[in-house]
């Protein structure tokens, strides 16, 4: 017979069963599992998504990167054309430039050297006029130490041609 004592009620595995199904009702519909599990779910298909998104955005990236390198030669080599023609141009134009220089260069030592000439034909003048003055006096003194009547008419020459000026 079945005995419902209290006691044995305790004792029975299906009142302990009954008792851990009602535990587990009570904190699965307090700590909202469902709704927990749910939200997990959520994020995991979240990261899913956006990992798939950022997957498409790579290779996205990597196909640009791609059609870029395949026009790369073609790029280069027509950088290096304008990096030529750039050195030729700037070439060209300092050529130019240097032989305005060198004419500059050589009209400004032309004129210089003309200058110096001018100076040294002054002074070699110069020398000239003061030597020909000194030999001139040295003649004249000779001239006048040798004849003395020829001093004595320079002497009166002079005196009378003061006399003849008005002051």
């Amino acid at each position: 017979m079945l005995d419902f004592s209290w006691s044995n009620i305790l004792n029975s595995n299906a009142f302990n069963f009954t008792i851990l199904v009602i535990f587990f009702a009570i904190l699965f519909k307090y700590l909202k599992l469902p709704e927990a599990m749910e939200s997990q779910r959520r994020d995991i298909q979240n990261s899913v998504e956006s990992s798939d998104n950022l997957k498409k955005e790579a290779e996205d990236a990597f196909h640009k990167v791609e059609k870029s390198l395949e026009n790369l030669p073609a790029e280069i080599d027509e950088i290096i054309k304008k990096a030529d023609s750039a050195a030729k141009a700037f070439e060209a134009k300092s050529k130019d430039e240097i032989d305005k220089l060198v004419v500059s260069i050589r009209e400004n030592a032309q004129k210089q050297l003309d200058a110096e000439e001018k100076q040294v034909k002054s002074s070699l003048m110069k020398n000239v006029s003061k030597a020909s003055v000194d030999v001139a006096q040295k003649q004249v003194k000779r001239a006048l130490d040798g004849n003395k009547e020829l001093h004595r008419k320079f002497i009166s020459d002079f005196i009378n041609n003061i006399d003849g000026l008005e002051v």
